[in-house]
This record gives structure tokens, C-alpha cells and sequence, in this order.
């Protein structure tokens, strides 16, 4: 069978940004963060580190920056995005405990999608991913690709400034688009969960389904979470072509 043409932005782009924090966690606590631009084509998703100082900040910076037509990997933007990550964060009459954690830094994933006429480009550090999907069916996930790859410990941005982003850290690709096709933007708890299900079964389960508004998202995570889905915060970046 002959694929049509590859994407050519005929016509506007849609995208649906959902976000949930843990269970009994607040949405204060979240530490994913998701940014869209339409008009630019620039989608990104990152992952804070649970572990690391005011994640949620850091992983904020590092999507902001891009769908603002950044590059946050580039050497002389991640040295300036950290500087802000450090003015954000550190206030004077901060506790001394507080100074301590900030002292270690903070650290995040990143995912960052652009689509252009000719199809679409990735770049990703971590284990946030990307699914295309196409009537239906998987075309490509990147960068990881099988739910037993997810580790407790990705490759993450980090805001120490003698800390680089080393190249084999970088994951980049990308394909062409045909109309009517889906990217799927993920933090890795709900990427994980959609390669175990597409390993087990065949086939994606139907979070595109639940996506319009904020109530039916949730609901779907709440399911998931009944059936394997890791008890983390979990966003996504649908963009219908």
C-alpha cells in the first residue's frame, strides 16, 4: 500500500496539554511540565527529577525555552536558563535546610517536538517519549521503545553548571506526517505504561480517546493506575494533525 504524501500544514494544527500529579499529591506538587506553541510547531514535555531541588521550576525552564525557539541543550542557553533557574529559586531568607537542597541543584528529562512542513524533528534526553501514531497504529516511539527500558535512573538535564549534557545522552530523530496523524508527547510513568500495553496486547490503549478535557484525563489515569500504571505524575502533549 502507497503512503500518501508526507505532511504539508494545510491547515491548523490542535494539541491537548493534560497534566496529573501522584495520588494524593496536589497539583502544586507536580513536577512535570508541558509547554505548546501551535504557530511555531514546538511541543515539549519534561520530566523534574523527585529527588532534585524545585524540579518543577527547572523542568518549567527547560519547556518554556524551547517553544519559545530555543535550544535549551545548546551550551550558551543552558548556562542562561540556569542562571534564571538559580534567580527563581534562591531567596534570602530561605531556611538553612532549604539552601542545602538547593546547593544539590536540580535536574529533569526533556522532550522537545517540532513539525515543519516536510514532518517533524525530536530531540530528547531521558525517558519522556514521543509516539506517532497513524489510523490507529504505532509508527514510531522514540527515544525508548520497550516498557522494560524505563530504569530508576534517566539520563536528565541537569542545573549544575559543570554538569554537561553529554552527546550520547541526545537522542535525535524524527519522519515525515500524514493529515489526520497523532504525536503523543509522555512522561514516563504514562509512557511506560502505553509500551506495556502495545507489547501485550497490539495495540495502544485509548488515552487519545480521553483527552478532552481535563475530568476525562484524569479518569483514564485513575484506571491505568488500577491496571499498572506507576503511581507518578504523569503528562501529555497530543498534537492532531
Amino acid at each position: 500500500m502507497t503512503r500518501p504524501p508526507a505532511y504539508r500544514a494545510v491547515r491548523p494544527l490542535r494539541v491537548a496539554v493534560r497534566t496529573t500529579a501522584k495520588q494524593d499529591r496536589g497539583p502544586c506538587e507536580n513536577e512535570d511540565s508541558a509547554a505548546a506553541d501551535i504557530n511555531a510547531g514546538r511541543f515539549a514535555l519534561s520530566d523534574g527529577a523527585s529527588a532534585a531541588a524545585r524540579a518543577e521550576v527547572w523542568s518549567q525552564l527547560l519547556t518554556e525555552a524551547f517553544v519559545s525557539g530555543g535550544d535549551p541543550l545548546k551550551s550558551s542557553t543552558l548556562s542562561a536558563l540556569r542562571r534564571s533557574w538559580r534567580e527563581r529559586v534562591c531567596a534570602p531568607d530561605l531556611a538553612w535546610y532549604a539552601r542545602e537542597k538547593l546547593a544539590q541543584g536540580s535536574a529533569a528529562t526533556f522532550l522537545g517536538v517540532r513539525v515543519e512542513t516536510s514532518g517533524y524533528t525530536i530531540t530528547a534526553v531521558g525517558d519522556s517519549c514521543l509516539f506517532h501514531v497513524s489510523e490507529r497504529e504505532l509508527v514510531l516511539v522514540a527515544p525508548l521503545t520497550d516498557s522494560r527500558e524505563f530504569t530508576r535512573f534517566p539520563d536528565l538535564v541537569h542545573t549544575s553548571p559543570d554538569t554537561p549534557v553529554p552527546l550520547e545522552h541526545v537522542w535525535s530523530g524524527g519522519g515525515p506526517l500524514r493529515d489526520g496523524d497523532v504525536l503523543l508527547l509522555a512522561t514516563d510513568a504514562v509512557a511506560k505504561y502505553l509500551l506495556r500495553q502495545h507489547r501485550e496486547t497490539g495495540e495502544l490503549p485509548a488515552i487519545l480517546d480521553h483527552l478532552a478535557d481535563e475530568e476525562q484525563f484524569i479518569e483514564f489515569i485513575t484506571r491505568a493506575r488500577e491496571h499498572g500504571l506507576e503511581n507518578d505524575d504523569s503528562t501529555v502533549c497530543a498534537v492532531w494533525t
